[in-house]
């Protein structure tokens, strides 16, 4: 539960730092787009996060302008559980090094949702 706070509390700070960029109301039309938004639409190499815990791996993708989806071994993707920081990455999809023009890299864990499920059951 506490990272599940944890987790909530940083996506609402990166929500509003994202709100707080350039372009508001006293931007002149003239200038032009952000290099984050240029950026979105141009390939970027993918980092290699393999190994790294999930949060270290998210800041990673997130400095190169993907967002990550977390997806099990066999390639479904996680809808329950928070693996922030005591699960490590197995590898990506797009590999790490391939240019890619996606606004999302698949993140494979090392293990299923299941599997960490049933571990942080134990945990309690």
């Amino acid at each position: 539960m506490k990272k599940f706070i944890q987790f909530s509390v940083a996506l609402v700070l990166v929500a509003g730092l994202a709100a707080c960029g350039t372009g508001g109301p006293g931007a002149s039309p003239s200038e032009t787009p952000s290099s984050t938004a240029a950026a979105a639409q141009e390939e970027r190499a993918v980092p290699d996060v393999a190994g790294m815990t999930y949060s270290e791996a998210y800041n990673a993708l997130v400095g190169e302008d993907f967002f990550a989806k977390l997806v099990d071994e066999t390639g479904v993707e996680w809808t329950t559980g928070n693996p922030w920081a005591d699960v490590t990455v197995k590898s990506t999809d797009p590999a790490a090094g391939t240019m890619s023009s996606a606004s999302y890299v698949n993140v494979t864990l090392t293990v299923t949702q299941d599997d960490y499920a049933k571990q942080t059951e134990s945990a309690k």
